[in-house]
């Protein structure tokens, strides 16, 4: 078969008749029009990744989960690949389908195609056969590669498993074929309006110049860019080639976590994505459930529909990428043509801007008469450039779309594609998108032929006649209306059958309504304005309510709790829920079901339909007992130092001048100062030490975060007045990258700062470690990247005794030292929080820097306890919690073997900063906890001693005291409540809950402490009945105790 083309457009260029009112006009565009840029407008793509394999050959080119494929190794695969395709004939622009499951295979795929200069026609694995033969036919396709056996076809095939052994047994090497920018690399079907879809021809000058030098993006070796698109939609081309031609590194991700966004946001978060691009819709799904899903984003580019506004500033106000970019482009211009960077000016827009050309394009708003309007005046959009496909399959087509105009560019007439949309420039050069000129919409990122489907419809031999229409509303859709050839035995669930097996998923209708005959205007053709009206008349569709007996009992229960009308579909934590609303939600399905569902269940599958499904397993006895136990692989994984970070600590500290103490330091770095542990520093910090301390707090000016930092301090009446002036407040946030602060600001910090005390962290008893993930794992990342960036800082790092786990339990671990190596006990913290897993994991991280040369020390505390000295004590923390819910039930729970490390916050924050005020107590860890074992809390001994101070209470069995606790009738206002799920939930042999693991715990050996201590003439408290007592006052007067 040879490959049909359309080189030129025929057509005789529009010859326009300038007239006076537009010159301006005219002259206007032109200046606003995208820069020409020096780009390898000549080269054959796969000349583009030659060069990138020579130059980079060990750089990863794809990150999949199955592991790393290096540029060379790549090159390699898709060699032998392409010389077997070589075997069938194919050769230059020899269209060759690809249709595959997996994307590691079909990037393979698309890269052995560039190398022979054969034409890739990639086809989505969930097409109806009908549709993928159809295009097999219009395009001429001379090979089907494909990863599996499906249909059957009239043309050869060649399966990447099937024929896998002459595949690896091919020649490991293939010289290119000499191809050039006009060289035509892929076809791309979108709808069509006479019912068949039809073939786009892209050429390699439009996909080089979207990525290389241009004005949106910049893509190098050592970005990760992550790709889920389909890879017959126009996006793909940028996930795949931009950084095949940049040396940057392709992410595969799972479909699933396009449509789960704590899954997508985890997933960013774990691979390290830096760029990427999200249908408008999937945008909007993700902005509205988890808006700090992109935080760790360099640029995220969004586009396909019509921006949604609230949803950009959802994601902006709440932890943004870097660059949020809303991005237009029909498949006819190569994926982007027109970009607009959101930004905090746009906050207010109702309508957001598409922004302006990229380089090496063009764009033009005209009239009727291919006449320039001015700004503010609605017109057709044009574009031009180097971004232009070659054309449609179909010539006539071709002509009629891409047409040449004369007199709007002083160099001579200019080829333009007829976008068919309608736009307006404003004064400063920035268009806006006003809609659809003709028949065609997009849906969710697909570009639909109304006339599509309705030929589809007529197709079925089921309908008379039909039109559709998209039913706008909080989620658009598609509908029809039909007029049915036999009304008595119409069925539409038939209808829908036969759609689904001719037409794709998101061109079938969600909603049919039969009419007795299709509106017409008086011409004879559909009257689209009654059609509109009937969208308009359409009933407002209720919420789908769940109707299976377990669905519906748990919806009415988060409506309870929720206080809002529940779909199935709706996410818990979208709608308002929180920590102690899913700990709730737990006891009231154990309260209406009579089983206990792990809390983890629940972020798990945080919609109303996968609880709901989570419930039933449990009720069935199908739940796995190891649901909700973390996996160490992922930890370790996420210990792993990043390599830019690890080059950039080795650079830096070669050669570096010794590092200061704490206390020598003139400016300090302080996080967590609005906690209960970062208060006593700081108070310690400014009485011990002339420096000025910058304060790391989440706010929105200095002003905000000076009055948070104020509060925190006269929570715990620490605040000095006399002191204030030498407080810095940062506003910032640990989840963000370089902490949320501008370039300008992060610069100047890392420059002025001496030393980084990190006690900033998030805890959490009940959620699981992805959700604390951002705050502590990427939150100590960013720490560390301050402190190696320019100048090398040392890190005081406040980690806990609880990156240990069970280890008593499940090790039989007698003794742990400070210095011990931490690797071992992952295996046994799966059964323990989230929270003590994320610290493992910055832990790690904080010693794999130091093993690259960083500053580091590492201050391990026990459970930090009230002060010493006056009793004030945090309100919110677990011991506080215990004693409260305890004197509520009146009683206490037998825990016997449970030894506690309980310290006084004084103590720690005093005992720490005397350790950090010593250089060469670098490289070491302490353990912050009582420096004589004997002076350990066992946990019976300091429950019994709440009746020594005026509080007798019962002990009972561990699991009659949780039984009871959940039966009092005041168990939903517990201070425990929010921690039921720990007591509760049994995690291990189906018979222990997390806190009794805890039992036979090992000496935490201090004697590096304790030796500092000692020389320092800082003196431990142990818990007495006199500072109990105090203990109680402070939570009473916090409101604590009733």
């Amino acid at each position: 078969m040879t490959p049909r083309s359309n080189c030129q457009n025929s057509r005789k260029p529009y010859t326009k008749t300038s007239r006076p009112d537009h010159l301006h006009a005219a002259d206007r565009e032109q200046s606003w029009n995208g820069a020409d840029t020096v780009y390898p407008r000549e080269a054959g793509l796969a000349e583009l990744f030659a060069a990138q394999v020579l130059a980079h050959p060990e750089a990863v080119a794809i990150q999949a989960s199955s592991g790393a494929i290096t540029y060379a190794e790549l090159d390699r695969r898709a060699s032998r690949l392409a010389n077997v395709i070589r075997d069938y004939g194919a050769g230059l622009e020899t269209p060759v389908g690809v249709l595959m499951a997996r994307r590691v295979d079909h990037i393979i795929a698309q890269v052995a195609l560039c190398k022979i200069g054969a034409t890739c026609l990639p086809i989505d694995h969930k097409y109806p056969d009908e549709r993928i033969a159809l295009m097999l036919e219009d395009a001429g396709s001379a090979l089907l590669l494909t990863d599996v056996r499906r249909g059957t076809f009239d043309i050869p095939c060649l399966c990447m498993d099937t024929d896998a052994r002459r595949i690896a047994a091919s020649f490991p090497e293939c010289p290119p074929t000499a191809t050039n920018g006009a060289s035509r690399t892929h076809i791309l079907y979108t709808s069509g309006s006479t019912g068949r879809p039809k073939g786009i021809e892209i050429v390699t000058r439009a996909i080089s110049r979207l990525v290389v030098n241009t004005n949106y993006i910049r893509l190098s070796p050592g970005d990760l860019v992550g790709q889920f698109a389909s890879f017959a939609f126009d996006a793909a081309l940028f996930e795949v080639w931009g950084p095949l031609i940049c040396g940057a590194t392709i992410v595969p991700l799972l479909e699933g976590q396009a449509v789960d966004a704590h899954a997508l946001r985890n997933e960013l978060t774990a691979s390290g994505v830096t760029a990427m691009f999200l249908t408008t819709s999937l945008f909007n799904l993700v902005a509205q459930t988890c808006p700090d899903a992109f935080r760790s984003l360099r640029t995220l580019l969004v586009g396909g529909e019509r921006a949604n506004g609230q949803a950009m500033r959802a994601v902006l106000e709440t932890a943004p990428p870097e660059e949020l970019w809303n991005v237009y482009g029909p498949t006819e211009s190569t994926v982007f043509a027109v970009t607009h960077r959101f930004g905090p000016d746009d906050l207010g827009e109702t309508n957001v801007p598409i922004g302006r050309p990229i380089a090496n394009t063009r764009v033009f708003v005209l009239d009727s008469a291919m006449n320039p309007v001015p700004a503010g005046v609605p017109g057709e959009l044009y574009i031009g450039g180097d971004g232009l496909a070659r054309g449609y399959l179909q010539a006539t087509l071709t002509q009629e779309r891409f047409i040449v105009v004369d007199g709007l560019e002083p160099s001579g007439p200019i080829r333009l594609y007829k976008t068919g949309d309608r736009a307006q420039w404003r004064e400063d050069g920035v268009l806006d998108f006003l809609g659809r000129a003709d028949f065609q919409v997009k849906l969710r990122g697909h570009r639909i032929e109304l006339e599509e489907v309705e030929a589809a419809l007529v197709g079925t031999g089921l309908v008379e006649n039909a039109v559709a229409a998209i039913e706008q509303g909080e989620q658009a859709r598609l509908v029809a209306w039909v007029v049915p050839r036999d009304p008595e035995h119409f069925d539409m669930t038939t209808v829908q059958h036969h759609l689904r097996r001719c037409i794709p998923a998101y061109m079938v209708p969600a909603r049919l309504r039969v009419l007795p005959e299709i509106p017409l205007s008086t011409n004879g053709k559909v009257d689209r304005k009654a059609v509109a009206q009937l969208v308009e008349d359409l009933p407002v569709p209720r919420k789908q309510a769940p109707t299976a007996a377990i669905q519906s009992t748990v919806a009415d229960i988060w409506a309870e709790l929720l206080g809002a009308e529940i779909s199935e579909d709706d996410d818990f934590f979208a709608q308002g829920g929180d920590s102690l609303l899913a700990a709730r939600l737990v006891l009231r399905v154990h309260q209406a079901f009579g089983v206990h569902v792990p809390v983890n269940a629940l972020y798990a599958a945080s919609t109303l339909r996968g609880f709901a499904a989570a419930v039933r397993a449990t009720f069935r006895g199908e739940m796995s007992q190891d649901f909700g136990q973390g996996d160490p692989s992922v930890w370790r994984r996420a210990a792993e130092l990043p390599p830019d970070l690890a080059r950039q600590i080795e650079h830096n500290s070669a050669g570096a001048s010794a590092p200061c103490g704490l206390l020598q330091a003139r400016r300090i770095l302080l996080t967590g100062a609005t906690g209960f542990l970062g208060a006593f520093l700081l108070r310690d910090l400014l009485t011990h030490s002339e420096a000025e301390v910058s304060c790391l707090v989440r706010a929105r000016s200095e002003a905000e975060g000076a009055a948070r930092i104020e509060a925190a301090a006269r929570k715990y009446g620490l605040w000095m007045p006399e002191l204030a002036a030498r407080i810095r407040p940062l506003p910032g946030d640990l989840r963000q990258r370089e902490l949320g602060l501008s370039p300008q600001r992060y610069a100047a910090l890392a420059d002025e700062i001496d030393v980084v005390l990190h006690s900033g962290a998030y805890v959490n008893y009940v959620q699981p470690y992805e959700s604390h993930q951002a705050t502590n794992v990427l939150g100590t990342l960013e720490i560390l990247r301050l402190a190696a960036h320019g100048r090398v800082k040392p890190v005081h790092h406040v980690s806990t005794i609880a990156v240990f786990g069970p280890c008593g339990h499940f090790g039989d671990v007698e003794r742990v030292h400070e210095d011990d190596d931490l690797d071992p006990y992952a295996d046994w913290l799966r059964y323990d929080m989230g929270y003590a897993q994320s610290k493992w994991v910055c832990e790690q991280l904080v010693w794999a820097a130091a093993r690259k040369g960083a500053p580091v020390c590492v201050y391990r505390p026990g459970f930090i306890m009230g002060d010493s000295q006056t009793g004030v004590g945090n309100p919110d923390d677990f011991v506080a919690r215990l004693v409260a819910g305890c004197i509520q039930i009146g009683a206490v729970p037998d825990l016997p073997r449970q030894r506690k490390e309980f310290v006084p916050v004084d103590y720690v924050s005093r005992l720490l900063i005397s350790i950090a005020a010593q250089p060469e107590n670098l490289g070491h860890a302490f353990h912050l906890v009582p420096p004589d074992p004997a002076t350990s809390v066992d946990l019976n001994d300091f429950l019994h001693g709440l009746e020594a101070v005026g509080y007798p209470l019962t002990r009972l069995p561990y699991d009659t005291w949780v039984q009871r606790l959940r039966e009092d009738p005041r168990v939903m206002e517990s201070a425990l409540m929010p921690v039921l799920p720990m007591l509760s939930e049994r995690i291990f042999d189906d018979r222990m809950t997390r806190w009794e693991l805890y039992q036979d715990m090992p000496v935490y050996d201090a004697a590096n402490a304790a030796a500092q201590a000692s020389a320092a003439g800082i003196v431990f408290q142990p818990v007495t009945d006199t500072l109990l007592s105090a203990y109680l006052r402070s939570w009473h007067a916090a409101g604590l105790l009733r």
